[in-house]
């Protein structure tokens, strides 16, 4: 069986996949515009997306730096912090793969919810502990299901759903955006405002609450050891996945709430999109559910792609169960895919209402992304004679500073005041840290158990990849080489002489000064 993932994809199948990021706009909007207001919402997602299109460029030099590694921004992470502390590599990967993996347990808990309540109204439930299951966690689970199906029997598969799904879904947001501006009266600026509630920590909450949508473009990266040129593919996808989003933030917001409301979109946060598309048409209802449906399906193919392969890189690299360390025989982790499927498939079961543990989950991805930011400025510190076939200019050391301050104190703030949002507490701020604090116990397993090994706190990283350095059995150190015309041969005659030699010399090296 392979060990190695399938370089079969292009940019444009990086760009699919990643359209996913207006799903996460959906579900976010009407909680958000119903928070604070349609123009301040709308001016935190555009900034969040100029902040990704920042990162991304930053991530673009990491990815060509290690072609071959898979994980995305986790991975580069962990590169440039196991010099200093070795476990913050595992934190990283854990709270990457935690940000997009949970997000398929809320699509899917969505789907069911939406379905249920669009047409079997009136569907039984039976009792569970702490909540009710029924028709709407029977449909989250048949979901899960299908997007582990979709990604589990190749990636070309998942792309080839994610471009058809795209399609549709991207033709659904033209219909609410351009429908209210072809009809006089249909969209009033009055019906957006600003936020005067006078807390600028709340506004710092909710940029924390929609960055796993914001930043979420940076998922090209997960797939940059299957793009067909990794550097060129990697690079392009995530330039033009943040500048589409950056435009999608900004029209689809602005028309969805100038001919909605924002009190109809506070009254309905989950179905705003389908509100909005039913006004848009004047009509057809149900053909807004299944697009959202259908949308948040599309998240749900490629937040497994991207889990999964963090759980690969994971145990790639060492830092969790190595068993996850395999590909089936189409070239995908298929076991790292079928434990996260598992896993989301308990949450939906158990939980109930998974919102919670998603901005719980928040926290973690949060952390992976500002460890990569400065991954990027301790590589750029540590190993200057690494190949770099994508090198961003010395402009871009601030740059990458102001990011990662930018992003510590989003994090600070977000995960010590999450009730400013409206939802959430304590009890999901001591879940997000219990998370992370896992992750460091199963590499701890993975080092001791399963490896035999004392739990590096600090590895030494080679300046040059080694494939690019001579091989150790044929070089000696610098610092002991003798001088040629002393050397003895292998062979214990005397040393082969130079061609500039004019006589040989004595196989004993001399003792004078």
């Amino acid at each position: 069986m392979s060990q190695q993932l399938h370089k079969s994809l292009t940019w444009r199948d990086g760009l699919a996949i990643a359209m996913v990021i207006p799903n996460g706009l959906l579900l976010t909007v009407g909680y958000t515009v119903g928070a604070i207001g349609g123009w301040t919402a709308i001016t935190i997602w555009c900034v969040g997306a100029l902040v990704a299109f920042a990162q991304n460029m930053l991530f673009a030099e990491t990815a060509a730096m290690f072609p071959g590694m898979s994980g995305g921004i986790s991975r580069y992470a962990t590169e440039g912090w196991k010099r200093y502390f070795a476990p913050l590599g595992a934190v990283a990967s854990y709270g990457y793969w935690i940000g997009w993996s949970f997000s398929i347990a809320v699509n899917g808990a969505a789907i069911g919810h939406l379905i249920t309540a669009q047409w079997f109204p009136h569907a039984p439930s039976l009792p569970f502990p702490g909540h009710r299951i029924g028709l709407p966690e029977a449909l989250a689970v048949l979901s899960i299901a299908g997007g582990w199906a979709c990604n589990y029997f190749g990636a070309r598969l998942a792309a080839g759903v994610s471009k058809a799904v795209a399609a549709l879904v991207m033709l659904g947001l033209t219909v609410v955006v351009v429908a209210p501006f072809l009809h006089p009266g249909s969209w009033h600026a009055s019906r957006l405002t600003w936020y005067h509630g006078g807390s600028w920590m709340t506004l710092i909450v909710w940029f924390y609450v929609t960055a796993w949508t914001t930043y979420g473009t940076e998922i090209c990266a997960s797939f940059a050891p299957e793009y067909r040129d990794t550097a060129r593919d990697t690079a392009k996808a995530l330039r033009l996945t943040s500048l589409i989003s950056l435009g999608v933030f900004f029209v689809v917001p602005l028309a969805t709430v100038g001919s909605v409301g924002e009190a109809t979109l506070r009254a309905d946060p989950v179905g705003a999109f389908a509100t909005a598309f039913t006004r848009a048409l004047g009509g057809f209802s149900d053909l807004g559910v299944v697009i959202l449906i259908v949308s948040m399906f599309f998240g749900m193919v490629s937040c497994t792609a991207d889990g999964g392969r963090a759980l690969y890189g994971l145990a790639r690299e060492g830092m969790t169960v190595r068993q996850l360390d395999k590909v089936n025989r189409w070239g995908v982790p298929g076991r790292a895919l079928t434990l996260d499927a598992l896993v989301n498939a308990a949450i939906v079961v158990l939980l109930g209402e998974p919102l919670s543990i998603l901005i719980a989950s928040n926290f973690g991805y949060l952390v992976a992304m500002t460890l990569a930011v400065a991954g990027f400025l301790l590589l750029r510190k540590d190993r200057p004679d690494w190949p770099r076939p994508i090198r961003r200019a010395r402009a871009w050391i601030p740059v990458a500073w102001v990011l990662l301050v930018f992003n510590v104190v989003i994090v600070s703030v977000g995960v010590t005041h999450p009730s400013l949002a409206g939802y959430g507490g304590a009890t999901e701020s001591f879940l997000a840290v219990g998370i992370l604090l896992i992750s460091v116990v199963l590499y701890a397993y993975r080092r001791v158990v399963q490896d035999g090994e004392r739990i590096a706190w600090r590895i030494e990283s080679p300046r040059v990849p080694e494939e690019t350095r001579e091989p150790e059995e044929t070089r000696e150190p610098e610092e002991t080489r003798e001088p040629e015309e002393t050397r003895v041969s292998e062979a214990g005659g005397p040393a082969p002489q130079s061609p500039n030699s004019a006589t040989a010399r004595p196989t004993i090296r001399s003792n004078r000064s």
